[in-house]
């Protein structure tokens, strides 16, 4: 289920009965914690002592072993929305929980929305993740426990501006020992994280990330944005015992936008501090455009770390989760929503029009949702407005700016709750407008 109407109009059309109309008021009071989450139990090294632990929200069966190349599967394209279930008190169930996961399973293209608790996060174990996005969850986005060494590229953030706390709480201490062994040591390179562009919207939201209880690591090509109070807060002995060693955060990161400092104390790192031009990044629940491409040619495309050679990592010529492939475009929900237009494909990328031309919508007739299709010739801010037949404006949307060459708007019904029918559409762009028309049948 992607939304609360998909659950009423299920329960409406197949009559599943009191349990379905309970979530579905559930889902309309709080999109958090309606339904459970995604739980891999494997055998690769844990922290803890025997070697063995039990995560929440799984009774009886353990995780954690001695193999470090432990398979689980394959994990890839999958959307957690709405999850985290609360089973009791500090028992609430991650987005995915990644217990013991060894290296030789696979996962990538993984999004995680609206979850009650952290989006991802690993308890131990080796396991690696390249193309991941936790959007809006209630606690931390990554979160990293229990002598967890793995690698990470492509991640991005959103925290939102209502429940969630960082983007990345990462912790070491196992048993009360922060120098519990194996010890966290965690390598994400190329993350955009977003904070909620409210330093006062939470009590306990000061910082973008969160590096503690002996925890090491190493960060490259990363971009904090529309951060908090803080984009980096380091505590512990433990923790600031390893700066210079094993932890390590590249000086060509950039921190932009948090008005107390990129750093919460003199750790003796630096990052810079520009803006990274990132095409439009509205960090609220409740906000509008997110692309989070950034401009050709501005910082995220300078002073790029190169990343360990290891078979994993790519090498790639820009900081941050993305170049000018959206690789959330199709599936995450916030092209569900119509908060995501941006490039499909690459072949795209090159196709430089010589005007603005209206490619219509796709699918037409539409139930929820279709794409508004158009080519530009040059880059430009582009808006959006939805009439009925009655010249009524029952949808408006403006984008900051779009690159030259194919994009596309999703255009969602169910958020304005619109009845079947005939609805213009029309998109201001370059200096031009043009009017196409869409037919919605429920």
């Amino acid at each position: 289920f992607q939304a609360e109407d998909g659950i009423r109009d299920l329960v409406r059309s197949r009559g599943l009965g009191d349990v379905y109309k309970r979530q579905a008021e559930e889902l309309a009071e709080s999109p958090r914690g309606n339904w459970g989450g995604l739980i891999i139990l494997g055998n690769a090294p844990i922290s803890t002592t025997g070697g063995e632990n039990y995560v929440e929200g799984v009774v009886g069966v353990p995780y954690g072993g001695n193999d470090p190349e432990d398979n689980s599967g394959i994990l890839r394209y999958v959307r957690v929305w709405y999850g985290g279930r609360s089973i009791g008190e500090n028992n609430e169930i991650n987005g995915i929980t990644l217990a013991g996961v060894g290296r030789g399973t696979t996962v990538e293209y993984v999004e995680v929305a609206y979850n009650l608790d952290d989006g991802i996060e690993w308890f131990g174990g080796t396991v690696d993740v390249k193309y991941a996005a936790i959007l809006f969850c209630g606690d931390d986005a990554f979160d990293t426990d229990e002598g967890y060494q793995g690698r990470g590229q492509f991640l991005f953030a959103l925290v939102g501006d209502e429940e969630g706390n960082r983007a990345y709480e990462m912790d070491n201490k196992t048993n009360g020992d922060m120098n519990s062994q194996p010890r966290t040591f965690v390598q994400f390179h190329n993350a955009t994280l977003v904070g909620s562009g409210d330093p006062d919207a939470l009590a306990d939201n000061d910082q973008v990330i969160r590096l503690r209880e002996g925890l090491s690591g190493h960060f490259m090509n990363t971009i904090i944005v529309a951060g908090k109070e803080y984009g980096v807060n380091i505590t512990d002995d433990a923790t600031l015992a390893l700066i210079g060693d094993s932890l390590q955060f590249s000086s060509n990161n950039i921190i932009y936008g948090c008005p107390d400092g990129q750093f919460k104390a003199d750790y003796g790192f630096t990052a810079l501090d520009v803006d990274p031009q990132i095409m439009s990044l509205d960090g609220r629940e409740s906000g509008g455009l997110i692309d989070p491409r950034p401009a050709l040619g501005g910082p995220a495309y300078e002073n790029v770390d190169e990343l360990p050679n290891d078979g994993f990592f790519e090498q790639v010529n820009f900081k941050g989760a993305f170049d000018q492939i959206n690789w959330m475009q199709g599936w995450s929900i916030l092209y569900e929503m119509g908060r995501m237009p941006g490039l499909t494909d690459a072949k795209d990328i090159a196709k430089t029009p010589a005007e603005f031309k209206l490619l219509g919508n796709y699918p037409n007739p539409f139930n929820p949702s279709t794409n508004l299709r158009f080519e530009l010739p040059i880059s430009s801010p582009v808006s959006l407005s939805v009439y009925a037949m009655n010249g009524s404006l029952v949808y408006s949307q403006s984008f900051p700016m779009m690159n030259a060459g194919y994009n596309e708007v999703r255009f969602n019904a169910t958020i304005q709750n619109l009845s079947s029918g005939i609805y213009f559409y029309q998109i201001n762009a370059a200096n031009k407008s043009f009017t196409g028309k869409m037919n919605l049948l429920k």
